[in-house]
């Protein structure tokens, strides 16, 4: 098992821009990694509610899979406490999954704060993932304006770099964590 990962600081637009090249590229499909709904499946991940925004302060607060079409996810179910009692969840990750990547996307909240979108996969030497991995972080790395401290950093986001907190871990870590972006 060969991991891999990469980060970028991306605002909805440049999400945006990236996930539709990918997707015009790469005949794909995204599965969200938890899911009171069962077996979801999207197309376009520009579509899903919240793209490209960060409602929860931290960065897991939308996290994909991404597979081939074709490629079948398989799902797991699970039950667990819930607010209303015991609830089942559904869950793509697990040992049965190994062709694919994660899309952790990260966003801004109404205060500035910007966190990353990380890309990553544990299966880096399975050759469907490694191309999904290959071909996104090739779009990126087009896209992105400049490179700091490992990080991508997309255009619409580093036009705004005096407007935005650019948060490294979460927005309660401290600011000398944050990313500095001249």
């Amino acid at each position: 098992m060969i991991k891999r990962s990469f980060r970028t600081f991306a605002i909805k637009e440049d999400l945006a821009s990236v996930f539709t090249k990918f997707q015009n590229g790469m005949d794909v499909y995204y599965v969200p990694t938890y899911s009171d709904e069962g077996a979801v499946e999207v197309d376009d991940i520009t579509t899903i509610k919240g793209f490209g925004l960060n409602r929860y302060a931290r960065k897991a607060n939308n996290q994909f899979l991404v597979f081939y079409k074709g490629k079948k996810c398989l799902w797991r179910n699970y039950q667990c406490q819930g607010s209303a009692g015991i609830i089942t969840r559904h869950s793509s990750l697990g040992d049965q999954n190994e062709e694919y990547i994660v899309i952790e996307l990260g966003g801004i909240d109404e205060d500035g704060n910007l966190l990353p979108t990380i890309i990553s996969t544990m299966h880096y030497d399975i050759k469907s993932s490694k191309t999904l991995y290959d071909e996104i972080k090739k779009i990126i790395r087009r896209c992105s304006e400049n490179t700091i401290n490992g990080f991508y950093i997309c255009p619409f986001a580093y036009e705004q770099k005096t407007k935005l907190r650019f948060c490294t871990i979460d927005i309660k870590s401290p600011k000398e964590y944050d990313l500095i972006v001249h």
